[in-house]
């Protein structure tokens, strides 16, 4: 997915109230810090992740609660080889967001950024 396409998914989800300004512009400056750190004009498989990322800040600023992956699934994402570069990007998101993402998202985060890490890098 490139910038263009990721916009188009993303303004069709502003514009119905889905996500948030807020969201939307942490959504592009992470595709941004991505195709940076990886060299790359776009981001195969990304999709699924920059449409849960979106709404995962738009329920965080809303402060709506959200359920996690089962535990099994959260041990075994848990075990990524790019568990540093993951934390990295949650942390960037962190600190555009100004607050810590909480754990449930934050394991979501992993288990789609740990796809979108493996067919970029």
């Amino acid at each position: 997915m490139n910038k263009t396409e990721m916009n188009i998914k993303l303004n069709l989800l502003k514009e119905n109230k889905v996500i948030s300004e807020t969201a939307y512009s942490i959504t592009n400056n992470t595709f941004d810090f991505l195709v940076d750190k990886y060299k790359q004009h776009e981001l195969s498989d990304s999709d699924m992740f920059w449409t849960h990322m979106s709404m995962a800040l738009t329920r965080i600023e809303k402060h709506e609660p959200v359920e996690g992956p089962p535990e099994v699934i959260v041990q075994e994402i848990r075990q990524s080889p790019y568990k540093n570069e993951i934390e990295e990007v949650i942390l960037f998101v962190s600190s555009k967001l100004g607050q810590e993402i909480p754990k449930e998202e934050q394991d979501y985060f992993y288990m789609h950024l740990h796809r979108v890490i493996d067919n970029n890098k």
